[in-house]
């Protein structure tokens, strides 16, 4: 089996499930497990073509649903090379269900389940540790990229993660990503900011945040408390879902470290 991945989630999903070394192209934003790095990459969303997957010989093709054009899917679908286009939410619903698609496609449906069970475990044991927690800390989550695009998330993005961490997202009422108000987010006062590693570090650091309009006259900027989670594991909500929450709830409520 030779098989070219479309999404970050899905690659670190075929990879969890035993398939890494069948893999011998991925996409761009395809950067876990480190070895994928070291594969022919295909590109980005509609900079993909149908004739540079078709070059590397291919014989499975998983993709992200919405992530290469419908002119690239149509040529796929008119060759002899299995297409299976994997639809993905931010919920953990929904990640128990691409894990079980990808893994029929496979053969590894006994890994698929051992591999949920792991999560849930992950998850479960997160669950009784926050019965112990005090507060329900209001977060606003960011994604940036530098300092010249910086957004808030609100509903059907990474932030949904905080539902599973004991926590509330300071922009519930909006969907997506929107510009991030400097009035707004002084009026919502979080307690802590959450952003992805790759805008933190892009954006520089801890002082960079700081620099944000509106950012330090909020009790998350006086206090410094900014937490910045590895990029693909905040976003995923793939294999490492459960990693990611319990990191997110150890940081979010300092009281249950000791637990």
């Amino acid at each position: 089996m030779r098989i070219i991945t479309a999404g970050s989630a899905i690659t670190e999903t075929v990879c969890a499930l035993g398939d890494c070394d069948k893999i011998v192209a991925s996409d761009r934003t395809s950067l876990y497990p480190e070895q994928i790095q070291k594969l022919p990459s295909i590109g980005y969303r509609n900079g993909i073509k149908a004739e540079g997957i078709l070059s590397l010989k291919p014989t499975l093709v998983i993709a992200e649903k919405d992530y290469l054009d419908d002119v690239v899917l149509q040529q796929l679908s008119a060759t002899h090379i299995k297409l299976v286009v994997v639809d993905r939410k931010l919920n953990f619903d929904d990640t128990k269900k691409f894990i079980q698609q990808i893994a029929a496609v496979l053969n590894r449906k006994a890994e698929g389940e051992k591999l949920i069970r792991e999560i849930e475990e992950e998850l479960a044991a997160v669950t009784a540790l926050l019965k112990n927690k005090t507060t329900t800390p209001k977060v606003v989550c960011i994604y940036n990229r530098g300092s010249a695009t910086v957004t808030a998330a609100g509903t059907e993005t990474f932030a949904e993660i905080l539902k599973y961490a004991g926590a509330e997202n300071a922009f519930a009422d909006i969907s997506g990503y929107k510009s991030l108000n400097t009035e707004s987010l002084i009026k919502a006062n979080p307690e802590y900011f959450l952003m992805v590693s790759s805008g933190f570090e892009s954006i520089g650091g801890l002082e960079g945040v700081l620099k944000i309009p509106g950012v330090a006259l909020t009790t998350a900027g006086k206090k410094k408390q900014v937490i910045a989670i590895e990029t693909l594991k905040l976003t995923n909500f793939g294999p490492r879902f459960g990693e990611a929450v319990k990191e997110l709830v150890l940081k979010l409520h300092p009281e249950l470290a000791a637990k």
